[in-house]
């Protein structure tokens, strides 16, 4: 990592935002094609990771099948295992850190970090980024900047009177006995599970009812592994399904939850904001189109506004095709850095030397119509 202001006066060909997965893993590539870049982190490497509450656990299993060419759902390059590197199938968020730090390590990237980008210009072929130590001047960005550290905070009114998923250090330290779950996906059920192994008493509000549907991307359905933890526990909860809440009010010591059902539910303690988070492309939000709140993007991940601005990580959406976990958007990394390769000229030979291993082990996807078809059994 680098630790003083000497990059900032420096014109990089290609600026990566963000130090998580995205941003380390397409970073990576970058460095084996030997594009001269530097990735900026607001904070610390895998920050996002670090805030996860410390029952949290990764919905994807992580197992080293790596030699038999099927990577660890979880890696974010072919040649390495969470796994193997952590000795556990579920992650913790703490876990995970530690091995997207022994990758920065290893291919010794240069990541800035506590640098808070606020503004992205282009300027006639050149982008600025404005930031807390100066500006940062490139031909490229790639904007690696996650959503976990942006809570979605306008889903009902009240939602400042709630604990929102991103702010629980733990579940079992949270005072009071009696907890009111809102929001019933992936983060939801997790926060409700925690609760209850933590002895707590439970009221789920669903806006739908994702216990009953049933998909086979998880991205749209629940994760089997998060049905597992449910199972242990499906006696134990209050379950309200489509019972969408409109409001959040704290009166005589009192939380009063109202729902779109005319239901009030009542809680001693803050209720707890599941609905989900919102995205970091507002700070860049005038340099992408939108559709149904998704960036519209090219076959290469570029923003269909602003030339040479390409987008990795879990906002990346292609029609049905949402490429919100690891195992999905790691397969879009060579396809950027391929693209920004070619266009800077970098000779083929090179090129194909460091992403023929990502053909091989299908991290480079290509065909987007392979994700609309559902499972047969």
């Amino acid at each position: 990592m680098m630790s003083d202001n000497s990059d900032i006066d420096k014109y990089y060909d290609v600026v990566v935002v963000g130090a998580g997965p995205a941003g380390i893993g397409v970073g990576i590539l970058l460095q084996k094609l030997g594009i001269n870049h530097i990735i900026l982190e607001k904070t610390s490497i895998g920050e996002s990771f670090r805030k996860w509450p410390i029952e949290t656990r990764f919905i994807s299993p992580s197992f080293t099948g790596n030699f038999f060419k099927m990577p660890d759902l979880n890696a974010i390059t072919p040649d390495t295992s969470p796994a193997f590197t952590l000795l556990t199938e579920h992650p913790t968020g703490e876990d995970y850190v530690e091995y997207l730090e022994n990758l920065a390590k290893y291919y010794d990237l240069p990541i800035k970090t506590e640098v808070c980008v606020d503004t992205v210009q282009k300027k006639a072929d050149s982008f600025v980024l404005t930031t807390n130590k100066g500006e940062y001047k490139s031909t490229y960005v790639i904007w690696a900047a996650g959503e976990y550290q942006y809570p979605k905070t306008n889903a009902f009114e009240g939602t400042h009177l709630c604990t929102h998923y991103s702010e629980v250090d733990s579940f079992s330290d949270l005072e009071g006995d009696e907890h009111i779950v809102i929001g019933a996906y992936e983060s939801g059920f997790d926060a409700m599970v925690s609760l209850i192994r933590a002895r707590k008493v439970v009221t789920l509000l669903d806006d739908g009812d994702y216990l009953n549907l049933v998909k086979s991307d998880s991205s749209y359905s629940l994760a089997p592994f998060t049905r597992d933890r449910i199972e242990y526990v499906a006696d134990l909860f209050d379950y309200y399904t489509e019972t969408k809440v409109t409001s959040v009010e704290f009166v005589n010591d009192t939380y009063l939850v109202k729902t779109a059902n005319g239901q009030t539910f009542t809680s001693p303690q803050k209720p707890i904001n599941c609905t989900g988070f919102a995205s970091s492309l507002t700070l860049v939000k005038e340099s992408f189109e939108f559709k149904n709140d998704y960036p519209l993007l090219n076959d290469f991940d570029e923003s269909t506004k602003t030339s040479n601005l390409f987008l990795v990580g879990p906002q990346v959406k292609h029609k049905n095709a949402l490429f919100c976990f690891i195992y999905k958007y790691r397969q879009r990394f060579a396809i950027v850095a391929e693209k920004i390769a070619k266009r800077m000229k970098v000779p083929s030979q090179a090129i194909e030397k460091a992403i023929q291993g990502y053909k091989d082990n299908n991290f480079y996807l290509t065909d987007l119509s392979c994700c609309d078809d559902e499972c047969t059994c």
